[in-house]
């Protein structure tokens, strides 16, 4: 069994919660889950702005609990019954993180430690979700997956600042691997989960 929670706020009362970037909604969506100081993370977000706030998604392998900062008229949660990952098509949206890894720099060099970059051309995202599809289990039809860039994310974490770069995935996917899709719903796609990258939104078909 799984869960999904949403959260709907105005912009007030975001700010009044400290939620101005996407590492404050980090934080503050740890405290869905009290009492779970040092252990691993077992839940996906996603983050977006609506017409007058913001709405925020939490996929979980265990029950969420509302946060104090959340009202309780913003709150809803339900169950997922595991039939739901068991479909063979969807249509989906993942907002994503798509990186590479670089090794070199642009002489040639070989660098001490690998450095992550963006990747922004059509060609080389769609080649990117490609390889996550087949370890996650999943096809989906090129031609007809919209690539939406997003606006980038700055953010503050212990004092120093971070970047992550952003990319929507709309399409529909085939299932080929159920028990390898439902462990890629589970823990999400690429990287930066824990800053709200990751979920597959879905919706069977």
């Amino acid at each position: 069994m799984s869960y999904l929670a949403k959260i709907e706020i105005d912009h007030e009362t975001a700010y009044k919660a400290g939620l101005r970037d996407s590492y404050a909604w980090h934080q503050k969506s740890w405290q869905a889950f009290p009492g779970r100081d040092g252990e691993e993370r077992d839940f996906l977000t996603r983050l977006n702005e609506i017409d007058e706030g913001f709405r925020l998604l939490l996929l979980s392998a265990t029950s969420p609990t509302r946060p104090a900062w959340c009202p309780e008229s913003s709150w809803e949660c339900k169950e997922i019954a595991p039939a739901f990952f068991t479909h063979a098509t969807y249509r989906f949206s993942l907002m994503a993180n798509p990186t590479k890894k670089v090794r070199s720099a642009a002489d040639g060099t070989l660098l001490k430690n690998s450095r992550r970059v963006a990747l922004s051309k059509r060609e080389d995202l769609l080649d990117w979700l490609r390889r996550k599809g087949e370890a996650g289990g999943f096809t989906f039809e090129a031609e007809k997956t919209r690539t939406i860039p997003r606006p980038r994310q700055v953010f503050l974490k212990k004092g120093q600042a971070g970047l992550h770069t952003a990319t929507e995935f709309v399409g529909l996917l085939t299932v080929t691997d159920t028990a390898a899709f439902q462990i890629a719903a589970a823990q999400g796609i690429g990287p930066a989960k824990a800053f709200g990258f990751g979920m597959l939104c879905l919706s069977p078909v």
